[in-house]
C-alpha cells in the first residue's frame, strides 16, 4: 500500500491559487487536476489540505463510514462554522442522531401536509406573477420567492414586511460570508458582512423563538419548540436558532439553483417542457397523495440535480486511519465526496453530459446505491429531501400546467458558476408565457 504522501500535489507556488480556482469554477479546478494527477491527488482549499479520489466507490465508502471513521463536523468546520456553528451539518455521532431526531418532527406528514398547503398557495401566486409575460432575471428572482417561501413555512414570517426584509438581508450576507477569501471579521469584507448577519440573525431568531413559545403557530418553529424524542430531550432557544439559521440556508438556496438550473435546461431543450405539461395535464386532481403521479416531472428534477448538482462537493474528515483508492491515509485528513464527477462518470452514466431525463426511466442510476447522490447520502443524508422534491414538483406542476418558458437572450450557454452553489454568473432573462 502507498502512503500518504505518496499522493500527488501541485507544488506551493500552485497551491497557492487553489483556492481561488476551486471558487471560481470547482468542476474545471477538479478536472485540471485529475488529468494532471490521477483520480487521486491532493490539493489545498482554504488553507487546509484535501485528499480527492472520486467515483461511487470512494462515495460508499466515505458516507456509509459517517458515524465511525469519518466526520462530516470538522469536515464542514472551515466553511461554515463562522456562520452555522452547530447546525446539523457540524454534529456527529450520538449527538448528531439525537438533534435529527428532534427535527424529524418537523419534516414528519403531519407537518409535511401543511407545508404542502403553503407551497401550494406560494407555486399559484408565482405562476400568476410570472405570467405577466414580462421579462425576468430568474435567479435572482426565484431566490426572492424561494426565502419568501422559506420565511412563511419555516418562521411564519412575511417577506414584504419590515422585519422579514431584515431577516432577509442578514440571511443572504450570511451565506455571501462562507466564500470570504479574507477570512478576519475587519474592514467590511465579504467575511465581516457575513458575520454581522449571523448576529442579526441570532438576535431576531431568539426574539421569535420567545414568542412562538408563548403563541405557537404551523411553522418549523413552532414544530422544533413541541419536539422531543423518546427520551424526552428536547432544544433549548440556542439550538433551535442555530438550526433554524442553517435549515433555512440548505432549504431555500439549494432550491433556488436547482429550479434555475431546470428553467436553463428546458429551455435549451424546449421538448422536455411538453413532458412536464403532459405530467400537469395528466393530474386532476392534485393532493399530497398524488405527488407520486406526477413521475415524469420527478425525472426531469432529477436529471437536474444529477447534472448540475447545486453542491457539487461534500467535504469530510477522516478521524481514523483509513485506505483510500490504494494509498494509507492517516486520521486527521480532510478528503471529501465529488458529486459533479461522480454524477458524471462514464462507467455509470451513458452520454454523461447530455440532459436526459428518461435515464431514470431506464433505471440507470441503479447501477450503483452511491452514484446519485444530490442529497448526500448515510446517516447524514439531507433531512429536507423530500421537502425538496414536493416543491419542486409543486411549483412546476403550477407553472407548466398553465405556460411555456423561453429564453430572450440569444446566447442559449451562459457562464455559471458553481460555488457555493450552482447558478448563473450572469443574467438568466426569461419569459413565461401562456401554452
Amino acid at each position: 500500500m502507498k502512503t500518504y504522501t505518496d499522493i500527488p500535489i501541485d507544488p506551493w507556488y500552485q497551491q497557492t491559487l487553489h483556492t481561488l480556482a476551486f471558487v471560481s469554477d470547482a468542476p474545471k479546478f477538479f478536472d485540471r487536476q485529475m488529468k494532471k494527477h490521477g483520480k487521486t491527488y491532493r490539493c489545498k482549499i482554504l488553507g487546509k489540505e484535501y485528499v480527492r479520489a472520486h467515483g461511487p466507490d470512494i462515495a460508499q465508502l466515505i458516507f456509509k463510514n459517517s458515524s465511525d471513521s469519518v466526520q462530516t463536523g470538522l469536515g464542514w468546520q472551515p466553511v461554515l462554522d463562522s456562520f452555522f456553528p452547530n447546525g446539523l451539518l457540524l454534529k456527529d455521532g450520538k449527538n448528531h442522531i439525537t438533534h435529527r431526531r428532534i427535527m424529524q418532527h418537523g419534516f414528519n406528514k403531519p407537518a409535511m401536509l401543511n407545508y404542502f398547503k403553503q407551497i401550494q398557495r406560494w407555486a399559484d401566486d408565482f405562476t400568476a406573477d410570472i405570467a405577466s409575460g414580462r421579462e425576468i432575471d430568474f435567479f435572482p428572482y426565484i431566490k426572492e420567492q424561494t426565502l419568501d417561501l422559506a420565511l412563511k413555512m419555516f418562521l411564519g414570517l412575511d417577506y414584504k414586511a419590515e422585519f422579514g426584509q431584515k431577516i432577509a438581508t442578514a440571511f443572504s450576507d450570511t451565506v455571501a460570508g462562507t466564500l470570504g477569501l479574507v477570512r478576519v471579521p475587519l474592514l467590511n469584507t465579504k467575511y465581516h458582512r457575513g458575520i454581522k448577519g449571523r448576529q442579526t440573525l441570532v438576535e431576531a431568531f431568539t426574539t421569535l423563538v420567545q414568542q412562538r413559545r408563548l403563541e405557537p403557530n404551523d411553522d418549523l418553529v413552532s414544530y422544533m419548540i413541541s419536539a422531543r424524542d423518546e427520551d424526552g430531550s428536547e432544544f433549548s432557544d440556542q439550538q433551535i436558532v442555530d438550526h433554524l439559521i442553517f435549515t433555512m440556508m440548505a432549504a431555500h438556496d439549494t432550491t433556488a439553483s436547482s429550479i434555475t438550473s431546470l428553467i436553463y435546461q428546458v429551455t435549451k431543450a424546449p421538448h422536455w417542457q411538453k413532458v412536464l405539461q403532459e405530467d400537469a395535464d395528466s393530474l386532476k386532481e392534485f393532493s399530497y397523495d398524488s405527488l407520486s403521479m406526477l413521475e415524469q416531472t420527478e425525472h426531469i428534477f432529477k436529471e437536474t440535480l444529477r447534472i448540475n448538482p447545486p453542491l457539487v462537493s461534500i467535504p469530510r474528515y477522516l478521524s481514523k486511519d483509513v485506505e483510500l483508492s490504494g494509498y494509507a491515509i492517516p486520521a486527521g485528513t480532510r478528503t471529501g465526496v465529488n458529486i459533479f464527477q461522480t454524477h458524471r462518470d462514464q462507467e455509470y452514466w451513458s452520454n454523461p453530459e447530455q440532459f436526459d431525463p428518461d435515464r431514470f426511466d431506464r433505471k440507470e442510476d441503479k447501477k450503483h446505491p452511491y452514484q446519485f447522490i444530490p442529497f448526500g447520502g448515510g446517516v447524514h443524508k439531507c433531512i429536507g429531501m423530500h421537502l425538496s422534491m414536493m416543491e419542486a414538483k409543486i411549483l412546476l406542476r403550477s407553472i407548466f400546467q398553465k405556460l411555456s418558458v423561453e429564453r430572450t437572450e440569444p446566447e442559449l450557454d451562459i457562464a455559471v458558476a458553481t460555488a457555493p452553489i450552482w447558478h448563473p454568473k450572469v443574467p438568466m432573462k426569461v419569459r413565461f408565457v401562456p401554452r
